[in-house]
């Protein structure tokens, strides 16, 4: 009998056939891309909120997204499911050689170097075009989300050394882009647009604050989300507590109601 994902895989193959659905039949691997970002992060919200039966769903929904491409592909005679199962064995096996061979290795930071290592000879491998050598900064997806994408560049910067003797400095470093940036707010002209120089002098504040996110191992993309999720609440309770539109409020008035909303958030933290 066939297992639970072999049949998954024949029913995707069956809404995709001409007797299937006429929705699925007209989508491509390009189409898709909206959902499988979509179930990325509901899968995201689910783990976060600690619910099992929620992420068992929102799983089995990223899943399908997995699936559709590989059917897609296969029609294409590209590849079939198999072998991507395949592919993440193969590589999974290769960059745990401590764990498949006989190397050893004893801390998370000796096995994230080794991982490192790793895919830059993979990478080193797979270009046979003659061109010049593969940058250590490759292999970060363009489309990742930018604080991501900021902390996956700064990780790579620093196994190849790049970084800071000591936290004081990162901290100046700090201080220095905030000066720089009010410097560039002032130089701007009341009639002008943002000019490129402050959006360039902004990027490097919020670079400079993933790379403090990464010295104390904290994911800024993470703590953003945590950060979001908080001031939802407290904006909720807000508008929950005031007997009107809090557009109609003074600045005053937004305070008393925004300290309230953080106590009451607070007990309510406590209390769980």
């Amino acid at each position: 009998m066939p297992s639970y994902f072999e049949q998954f895989c024949q029913t995707i193959a069956h809404l995709r056939s001409p007797s299937g659905c006429p929705w699925d039949r007209e989508q491509t691997a390009k189409s898709l891309i909206r959902y499988l970002l979509e179930e990325t992060y509901e899968v995201i919200e689910a783990i976060n909120s600690d619910d099992y039966e929620k992420l068992k769903g929102e799983l089995g929904d990223l899943l399908l997204q997995i699936v559709l491409q590989a059917q897609l592909a296969s029609e294409d005679k590209q590849f079939i499911i198999e072998d991507v199962v395949k592919s993440i064995n193969d590589k999974m096996i290769a960059r745990h050689p401590h764990v498949f061979s006989d190397q050893k290795l004893h801390t998370s930071k000796e096995v994230l170097a080794q991982w490192e290592q790793l895919k830059a000879a993979e990478q080193a491998n797979s270009t046979n075009d003659g061109s010049d050598k593969t940058s250590s900064l490759a292999g970060v997806p363009e489309a990742l989300p930018a604080l991501l994408k900021a902390l996956k560049i700064s990780e790579k910067a620093v196994h190849q050394g790049f970084e800071w003797e000591k936290e004081e400095d990162i901290w100046a470093q700090l201080d220095s882009e905030l000066e720089e940036f009010r410097q560039a707010v002032k130089a701007k002209q009341p009639s002008e647009e943002n000019s490129n120089d402050i959006y360039l002098e902004m990027g490097d504040i919020l670079f400079t604050m993933v790379n403090i996110a990464r010295w104390h191992k904290v994911d800024p993309e993470e703590a953003l989300v945590l950060a979001i999720d908080k001031f939802k609440k407290r904006f909720q309770l807000m508008e929950n507590q005031s007997n009107r539109p809090l557009k109609e409020l003074s600045t005053i008035e937004l305070n008393e109601l925004w300290q309230q909303a953080k106590t009451k958030l607070q007990k309510m933290i406590k209390n769980d």
